[in-house]
Order: C-alpha cells, then sequence, then structure tokens
C-alpha cells in the first residue's frame, strides 16, 4: 500500500478506533492526522492511543507535529457559529475547545433543542402505540357481551385516552414553551 493510498483511507481506518497498523505508524502523516482529530473535536488523549498502537511496533508518533495539526483542526472545529448544529445534530462534545465558554453556549442551546425533538419523537412513538391499544379496547369493547367484560375494556380505554391527552399535552408544552420577558429597571 502506498502512502498516499494509506493518507486517502485514514478517515475510513480511524473512523471507529484510534489503533494504527504497522504500516500506518510508519507512513502516517502525523500532522494531517492531528488536523482531522482537531477537526471531529476528538479528545487530546487520542493521541496516547495512537502511541500505545505504534509503541508495539518500536515506533512513536510525532506528537509535535500531530499537535500543530490538532491546534489547527480545533480552529475549524470550535467555531461558535457552528457549536450549535453540532448540539441540534445530537454530536457529543468533549471539551475540546479553547474558548470553550462561547462554545458551550451555543452548543448547549443547539443541545437542548436536539433533546427536546427527540423526547418530542419518543412520546409520538408512544402516541401512535396508545392510539392502537384505543383502537383495540374500541373494537373489543363493541364485541363484548358480558357486562364484567365491557366494564373492564370501558376501564381500560378510558386509562388509555388519559395517558393518550397527557401524551399530547406534553408534546403541546415542549412545541410550545413558556416565553420570559425580561424587563431591564
Amino acid at each position: 500500500m502506498n502512502a498516499r493510498l494509506l493518507l486517502l483511507s485514514l478517515p475510513l481506518i480511524l473512523g471507529g478506533c484510534s489503533a494504527l497498523s504497522e504500516e500506518e505508524c510508519r507512513t502516517v502523516n502525523w500532522h494531517h492526522l492531528g488536523y482531522q482529530d482537531g477537526e471531529r473535536g476528538r479528545p487530546r488523549d487520542v493521541v496516547s492511543q495512537y502511541g500505545q498502537s505504534c509503541a508495539e511496533y518500536g515506533i512513536q508518533p510525532d506528537r509535535a507535529e500531530w499537535e500543530k495539526g490538532y491546534q489547527k483542526g480545533l480552529e475549524l472545529y470550535c467555531i461558535p457559529e457552528l457549536a450549535y448544529r453540532k448540539g441540534r445534530n445530537g454530536d457529543e462534545y468533549q471539551g475540546v475547545c479553547p474558548n470553550d465558554a462561547s462554545f458551550m453556549k451555543q452548543y448547549q442551546r443547539g443541545r437542548d433543542e436536539y433533546l427536546v425533538e427527540k423526547r418530542i419523537g419518543e412520546l409520538q412513538q408512544e402516541l401512535s402505540t396508545l392510539n392502537t391499544s384505543i383502537g383495540t379496547l374500541e373494537m373489543q369493547l363493541r364485541n363484548s357481551k358480558e357486562s364484567s367484560d365491557r366494564s373492564y375494556y370501558r376501564s381500560q380505554l378510558d386509562r388509555t385516552n388519559r395517558r393518550a391527552t397527557a401524551i399530547e399535552q406534553e408534546i403541546w408544552r415542549l412545541r410550545n414553551p413558556p416565553t420570559v420577558i425580561q424587563f431591564k429597571l
């Protein structure tokens, strides 16, 4: 495998792990690898994992070059204007940005919206299941002949309808949070 092909395949190779093969340890562009790690917001200790992998072959990573690349990559990752989108997409943040406060403010705003939408999705799934149950209970109630069965199905139907209503209300509250108006005195 030539060095150019190795460099092009690194994002695929390193996507889920930080173990490097002997050939990768010998031919990797440490600056470029650091840049990719920074751009992805990976924690700084990933270079130690590379060091452990390469130590098996008697090779040490060029930490200085990796660090230079990592810092350049962080410049792209740590843009507060992009932090909102990272949070909104549900991306995890590893606390790697030097100006953490401004990044975190935007990231948290996006993350909060992501979590609300995720919760709404879960509630909608539960509501769908409840609506199916309501249909089944209504059919069973219509088809039941015994008063004890009818009483049971009516009770279950009432309970299920109350739960469905509660979920609909929770979804509405999540979609329509209260607005706080602040006045300066």
